[in-house]
């Protein structure tokens, strides 16, 4: 069960491999009741988001330059999306951000600022769940920059921080990106990276010590703040220094350069927020240098800070706000919540999100995925106040790609990659002209690249099947109260495990004090976690798959990097259950418990819950308490949820970490309770702390891919969960200060929480939120509801009864309960992976390629018996992620060289009615024989020929011979990553004349 770290694995800067898509066209010319939703146009353009924009933006705005860039994640990336007002505002997707070197990861988050010239954008972006890891939120994420005259995009080759202060863009073309080594035992130091927007490079990376947040680069230089200072950033080299300017008033919200290098900060005092300027630097070299001057108030949270050209902007209830003295700073009043702006201000944003971020329930990497791609856009004309909507379809209002744009990996720092082509052969020539071995010494399996997770992946005895979010509500239902006892027969999914019950083999965690976790919590959390995945991110409802994991490998998810052993993190699952998953543990689950944790979603949710009882207990041990202590209320696990996600310490110094305290400045002072607005919230979550995720999640379900809520929300009397006061957790007892910037600068232990803490009072039903239960304990295990159905278990192409069956298991596995395989001795099908070389370099370091390409190959439910592999396409000499599948009917059936004709059979290759993209190149080898019989080969569209169903694809005829087979692997021209390459059945029907159907195969037969 899993027992949370407080050091994650994002903690070293390994080669960042190059997949970002680019796009191009003539683009931008760049130097709350909701109302209709805008749809695409009969041409197929973006639509406008205003119909009659003369009336509705006001005239002249068919000859404005005024322009918008906004940002937006799901499954498919961090989508960039842009709109000029001459256009009224049509949004389109100038770029997509993902990165296919990452696998299994989900969907994606991220920010965006645009430059000061108004030529280009920043971004940063990474999987969302990262953000709920220590480590990989402050130095994990990726960095890129945008050319919005043409969608070309450059990668910083730097791992940067996510968080709602970054990137830093100010009056100019340079854009900062920060890095933070920060941890809840230290402060640790920030790293600068600047970088040069005009052409993309790095101008420079430099350090200082402590906990630096929103740099901005300004007219006067670069400033930042710095343990509650506005400070000037100064360096040379790799050291910056941090000259202390003024004392930033309270904790902050936004920073923005206006004219003149003025300063402009938004803050939190009290229930207002506050915005003041800093336009003072009497050019002392130490000391204050001047202060900030309060403009106005508002109440908290109804007034942004955002840049604009030529300054900035102040936006929504700013009635208070007095700008008079205040140049370049413009004052814009809007209703409603504001998430951005164009750059004359002309159009507010109200929410920007995918459809999918509802709920990541839907298949990922599918063309027929429900909601991804499909981006909201709800807007503020500003002259008029007129509210307007659009739905944007990223895919078909994407300007075609033009690849020329793409940035070449040669650009890149690789040196620190392990999937570079470096010299090694004895003539001095790349690993890719001396596969043979000629030249490198052949050597066996190296350990270290060998996962220590102890249940291992693309097993066909261990595939996870999908629950359906009906289901998952059922086991959290009964789960809590002790009632999991359905039975899972000995052989259960064709596993190989004897009989257990979920709560047999995980009872219920007994609660000090008494009482039960509210389902809402447990349903809160693996909402979070797992989006409610059992099965990986490539399984919908119903398919069957590899288990979700968070990094098989210790490798960051990448596929571009060697294994590293001593870094996996074995979390299993739907509730991530780590304990005694990892041969590195010191005890490890048996063969049962292990096995029904990876592939029972039940025993997995039953498994998990001793993990949050766990936490729980440990602050009750410690005295800590939130309210008046009672399990029964769902506002009382804020704390237990806290230790969940980034630990309790109980010894030495105890409590609980700064990682996660609401207080930090990592997270804006400003922000209303997570979903309590919209679903926007998850589209950037690392805005909010875990346990205010968790209990967002409880309050607001997510939606399953037919758009139905996946859970029943709590019992909550003023129909919100009570939210803990973002200062709770800060007071003299941790050295905290709830009005500085900075509340506790140290971050060290002295910042640690170990009290108890109350901010509903009295406690009742009446004022707390308790759980709500959909299922009657007792009850039985509700029907899946499977997105796509499942054909026959076992059929034939056409009428050709007699077909020989070479599927991708060499023999069934009975997932579905298709029973017992027919042709499991007729044939057999071979996967290879990488070119089964594995090499010591010259400077004794290895090259194995058999332990990358695995990374990227992965099992679904889809297809013939319901099992395929899958993995991407990739360029012809990608030799890396090789991932070749033969299939050939027994050999004792083929004839020998010298019988002529051979044996001729029609060839029909099955395709899954998901999961299959790309164009793959089958070979067909007829073996040795006297005839002259050559090598043949088609090509076949997969994801056309199967149409989104199962299908028998008729190849044609061809003669084989001892040793004859039929090849195919992911190596076809440009590939690029994207596309699913499938490896399905293929039947070989005996067949006396020569046809040599869709593919024109040269039968070499008589």
């Amino acid at each position: 069960m899993r027992r949370r770290r407080l050091r994650r694995f994002f903690s070293t800067n390994p080669l960042i491999a190059l997949s970002v898509l680019a796009a191009s066209a003539a683009l931008l010319p760049l130097a709350s009741p909701d109302t209709p939703v805008q749809t695409a146009a009969a041409d197929g353009t973006a639509p406008r988001m205003f119909s009659a924009p003369g009336k509705e933006l006001g005239s002249g705005y068919a000859s404005s330059s005024d322009a918008i860039v906004q940002a937006t994640g799901d499954a498919e990336g961090l989508h960039i999306l842009a709109a000029k007002e001459s256009d009224g505002f049509s949004f389109y997707e100038i770029a997509r951000l993902n990165r296919t070197d990452l696998s299994e990861v989900g969907p994606w988050t991220g920010y965006v600022c645009t430059t000061g010239s108004g030529n280009y954008a920043a971004a940063v972006y990474a999987p969302s769940v990262w953000s709920n890891q220590p480590g990989a939120y402050d130095n994990g994420a990726f960095a890129a920059v945008i050319r919005l005259s043409d969608g070309k995009v450059t990668e910083v080759p730097d791992r940067v921080q996510l968080a709602y202060f970054t990137p830093g863009c100010g009056t100019g073309d340079e854009v900062a990106f920060t890095s933070s080594s920060a941890t809840d035992r230290s402060v640790g130091d920030t790293t600068v990276i600047s970088v040069d927007a005009a052409t993309g490079s790095v101008t420079s990376r430099r350090t200082v010590d402590g906990y630096l947040t929103h740099v901005t680069p300004t007219e006067k230089g670069t400033v930042g703040v710095l343990g509650g200072n506005l400070v000037d950033l100064k360096g040379d080299g790799k050291k910056l220094s941090a000259r202390k300017l003024a004392a930033v008033p309270g904790p902050m919200f936004a920073l923005t350069a206006s004219k003149n290098g003025t300063v402009d900060i938004g803050t939190v005092d009290g229930e207002n927020s506050v915005i003041s300027r800093y336009d003072g630097d009497d050019g002392g070299d130490s000391g204050d240098s001047g202060d900030f001057t309060e403009l106005g108030r508002a109440p908290k949270g109804d007034v942004k800070l955002l840049p604009v050209a030529d300054g900035d902007a102040v936006v929504g209830d700013v009635e208070d706000i007095d700008t008079s003295k205040a140049p370049g700073l413009a004052k814009h009043p809007v209703d409603g919540r504001v998430v951005g702006i164009s750059r004359q201000g002309h159009l507010v944003t109200n929410s920007v999100f995918s459809e999918q971020m509802k709920g990541i329930t839907t298949n990922i990497g599918s063309p027929s995925e429900e909601g991804v791609g499909s981006l909201t856009v709800k807007a503020t004309a500003v002259k008029t106040g007129v509210k307007a909507s659009t739905l944007v379809d990223a895919d078909r209002e994407r300007p075609l790609t033009d690849s020329s744009l793409s940035l070449d990996p040669a650009a890149f720092a690789a040196a620190e990659g392990d999937d570079d082509d470096p010299l090694t052969c004895g003539e001095g020539g790349p690993e890719s002209q001396c596969l043979s071995g000629s030249g490198a010494q052949v050597v066996g399996k190296i350990a270290d690249m060998e996962s220590p997770c102890i249940v291992k992946r693309n097993d066909p005895k261990r595939q996870a099947l999908q629950a359906s979010a009906n289901q998952v509500e059922w086991a959290v239902d009964q789960a809590v109260h002790g009632d999991l006892t359905v039975s899972r027969e000995a052989d259960w999914h064709d596993t190989g495990l004897a009989a257990y019950t979920p709560q047999g083999l995980f009872p219920k965690p007994s609660l000090t004090g008494g009482g039960e976790i509210p389902a809402q919590v447990m349903l809160g959390i693996l909402a979070q976690e797992s989006n409610f995945k059992q099965a990986s991110w490539h399984s919908v409802n119903g398919d069957s798959g590899n288990v979700t994991k968070s990094d098989w490998y210790g490798n960051l998810n990448g596929i571009h990097d060697y294994p590293r052993r001593g870094f996996a993190d074995c979390g299993y699952g739907i509730a991530q259950v780590t304990t005694g998953m990892s041969e590195l543990h010191g005890e490890q689950l048996d063969t049962l418990h292990a096995g029904a944790v990876t592939t029972d979603y039940a025993a997995n949710i039953a498994a998990g819950l001793s993990i949050l009882a766990e936490k729980w207990n440990q602050l009750k041990a410690l005295g800590m308490n939130a309210n008046n202590g009672s399990a029964d209320y769902i506002e009382n696990w804020y704390m237990a949820l806290w230790g969940y996600n980034s630990g309790v310490y109980t010894s030495g110094s105890v409590g609980l970490g700064y990682f996660n305290n609401p207080i930090k400045p990592n997270y804006p002072a400003d922000r209303e309770p997570f979903l309590r607005n919209s679903y926007d919230d998850a589209s950037h979550p690392g805005d909010w702390t875990y346990q205010e995720k968790i209990l967002g999640w409880a309050e607001v379900p997510q939606m399953t891919w037919d758009g139905v809520a996946s859970y029943v929300k709590p019992t909550m009397p003023f129909n919100v969960i009570t939210a803990a006061p973002l200062d709770a957790f800060c007071d003299s007892s941790n050295a905290c200060d709830p009005d500085a910037a900075d509340p506790c600068p140290t971050w060290d232990s002295a910042c640690y929480w170990s009290g108890s803490v109350s901010w509903i009072g009295s406690q009742s039903s009446a004022n707390s939120s308790t759980e709500a239960l959909r299922y009657t304990l007792g009850s039985s295990e509700p029907a899946l509801e499977s997105k796509y159905g499942h054909g026959p278990c076992i059929d034939h192409p056409s009428v050709y009864t007699n077909a020989i069956i070479v599927d991708d298991l060499g023999e069934h596995e009975d997932t579905y309960g298709c029973g017992d395989f027919e042709g499991a001795d007729d044939g057999k099908f071979t996967l290879q992976t990488g070119d089964n070389i594995t090499m010591e370099r010259d400077d004794y370091t290895y090259r194995a390629t058999p332990y990358i390409a695995p990374i990227d190959l992965h099992q679904l439910g889809a297809g013939y018996d319901h099992h395929v592999y899958f993995t991407h396409n990739y360029p012809d000499t990608d030799y890396f992620h090789k991932i070749t599948g033969r299939w050939q009917v027994n050999q004792s059936d083929l004839p020998s060289g010298d019988t002529f004709g051979g044996q001729r059979y029609k060839v029909y290759l099955h395709l899954p009615s998901h999961g299959a993209e790309a164009i793959v190149r089958y070979r067909f080898i007829p073996g040795d024989n006297a005839f002259g019989a050559e090598a043949d080969y088609c090509r076949v569209n997969q994801a056309t020929r199967s149409n989104g169903q199962e299908t028998w694809f008729a190849m044609g005829t061809f003669s084989f011979w001892k040793g004859g087979y039929i090849e195919a692997d992911n190596l076809h021209d440009a590939g690029t990553g994207d596309a699913n390459v499938v490896f399905d059945a293929i039947a070989f029907v005996p067949f006396t004349s020569a046809d040599p159907g869709a593919c024109a195969l040269n039968d070499g037969g008589a």
